[in-house]
């Protein structure tokens, strides 16, 4: 498989697909503890195989709707988009939905546009009000908006230098790319259990690295 993989934020965790929506489904299906081939040998399974092989759908055999690979990066085993979404159903109703969404914006070719990465940052921040939430809950509090609403500045102010709001329907696609980065980083910081200082500190660090990578990709 040559097309290019899209690491895609599910949750807080990164779930994989390639360019032409095959997804990984081994690293979707360790997020619930479970196995592709505990799937794939189900009868239904082998039922709607055999179907879509008969009927050419895909043009593709049963054994060409999935490849597995080996050793490396990106190994495990990665299933057709005609299977990703009837895979995710079996994983979780809510999964099953979100991989629908993702398969169908990489095969209309939108995961390179700006609304793509709206959408993107969108998912990083709910990802981000869930772990504050729960952290909240944990010590027996309740999260209040102007706890979330903190969180949103802290995450522009390492990016721009200033505690404030920012409209993300004016930034571009690069802006809004930094930022689904950074929440993403701060979901783990959070899980981690650290407080708001150190959370600021560790990002802003992280944001000047993030910063260097990229004038160091364009210098060379």
């Amino acid at each position: 498989m040559s097309a290019r993989i899209h690491p895609f934020d599910y949750q807080g965790q990164a779930v994989t697909f390639n360019s032409d929506g095959w997804i990984n489904a081994t690293e979707a299906a360790a997020r619930f503890d479970k196995r592709p081939n505990d799937w794939l040998s189900l009868p239904t399974t082998i039922e709607y195989l055999e179907a879509l092989s008969r009927r050419s759908v895909t043009g593709l055999s049963g054994n060409g709707l999935m490849s597995v690979k080996r050793g490396g990066k990106n190994q495990g085993t990665w299933l057709h988009p005609k299977l990703a979404v009837k895979f995710a159903r079996w994983l979780s109703v809510d999964f099953e939905i979100w991989c629908d969404e993702q398969v169908d914006a990489l095969i209309r070719g939108e995961l390179n546009s700006r609304s793509m990465a709206r959408r993107q940052a969108a998912v990083g921040y709910k990802s981000l009000c869930d772990a504050l939430s729960l952290t909240y809950e944990a010590i027996g509090k309740i999260t209040k908006p102007h706890h979330y609403m903190n969180e949103a500045r802290l995450i522009n102010e390492v990016i721009t230098g200033a505690f404030k709001g920012r409209n993300r329907d004016q930034m571009t696609q690069a802006e809004l790319e930094l930022i689904m980065l950074v929440e993403n980083r701060d979901v783990l910081l959070i899980g981690q259990g650290k407080d708001f200082a150190a959370r600021k500190k560790h990002l802003r660090g992280y944001v000047g690295d993030l910063q260097m990578k990229l004038i160091g990709s364009k210098a060379a």
